[in-house]
């Protein structure tokens, strides 16, 4: 035998070792391969919630071989698009985003929203936070959250804080706000964030509190100024603004955005399309692309996300009731 034959079959012979090695480390074909995934998004396009659905399911359909397709079906401050899935079979692959209020603050504020968020969803997993923020025209003296509760306590009855409506989190944590600051401020509801970004741009209220992703357009050319964000410490895309909590200590005021199935939706498909989900939002394209837009991921899985909701809902079902918050 020569030393090049023996070399050779050395060779092979070691390569035909690694082989069921390298075979078994190669990723299983996903379940969803081949399959449809419905993403239900209950606005319109061009909301927070439909770039969050959009950036994710390119991702996951990517990941996945999946075909994603993402159908806007808004009304009713999201409850009509909730109740297509809460109403769809377990197996049918159509997953709702779902914003906080949708799932933890509506059924407090309507008589009947057509289905039961703790019964009729399932969870899957939270996908971000909207950074919540405090605005204010450039007009109004002051410049940080400190100098906003000294004018309100100098101008009792002056201040009116504008929202993106009745009972959304920023109307919430606008009352909550004033409680803990000692701060007399009129709520302003409108039918939606942009129209109340609109006004606050002209000028027509001075005071907003908004979610930093529909503003940052407005921040960056000086016509709005950002005060603090509600988060529990700095947001590493604007790691400048402070939070609230630094002068309130312990204040927090945020919301979220999470993924969840039809109502018994088979354990191997929440396994399944929460793993997905999650990789999807931890991609390094996706997630640059979301604290980019003030929404950073939130991937905690299909448990943290049923706590979360039980939480809000008794926290802001309490608050409802104790301020006799109604949608009339």
């Amino acid at each position: 035998m020569t030393f090049r034959r023996r070399d050779t079959l050395i060779a092979l012979a070691a390569t035909a070792l690694t082989l069921p090695t390298l075979t078994r480390a190669q990723p299983a074909p996903s379940m969803l391969a081949g399959k449809t995934v419905t993403m239900v998004v209950p606005y319109p396009p061009g909301a927070s919630t439909d770039q969050t659905g959009r950036l994710t399911a390119q991702r996951l359909g990517t990941n996945t071989g999946a075909t994603v397709v993402v159908e806007n079906r808004g009304g009713a401050n999201g409850n009509i698009g909730a109740q297509h899935v809460a109403r769809s079979p377990g197996d049918s692959l159509r997953i709702l985003l779902a914003t906080q209020p949708i799932v933890a603050i509506n059924p407090f504020l309507y008589k009947d929203i057509g289905f039961d968020p703790l019964k009729d969803l399932t969870p899957l997993t939270a996908a971000v936070n909207g950074v919540v923020a405090i605005m204010v025209h450039p007009s109004l003296p002051v410049r940080s959250v400190a100098e906003l509760i000294a004018y309100g306590k100098a101008h009792p009855g002056v201040l009116n804080y504008g929202t993106a409506g009745t009972g959304t989190p920023q109307h919430i944590g606008g009352l909550l706000f004033a409680q803990r600051a000692g701060v007399d401020l009129t709520h302003v509801p409108y039918k939606g964030g942009g129209p109340m970004v609109t006004d606050l741009v002209a000028g027509h209220i001075k005071l907003g509190i908004v979610t930093l992703s529909t503003v940052k357009s407005f921040v960056a050319d000086g016509r709005l100024k950002v005060l603090a964000i509600g988060e529990k410490t700095r947001f590493s895309g604007a790691p400048d603004i402070p939070v609230i909590a630094e002068t309130l200590p312990g204040f927090e005021l945020t919301t979220w955005l999470g993924y969840f199935g039809p109502p018994a939706m088979p354990a191997d498909q929440v396994r399944v399309v929460s793993q997905a989900l999650m990789q999807a939002l931890n991609s390094d394209d996706v997630k640059a692309k979301l604290i980019d837009a003030g929404l950073p991921p939130r991937a905690e899985g299909p448990e943290a996300l049923a706590r979360l909701v039980r939480s809000d809902s008794e926290i802001y079902g309490r608050i409802i009731r104790e301020h006799r918050i109604t949608t009339d």
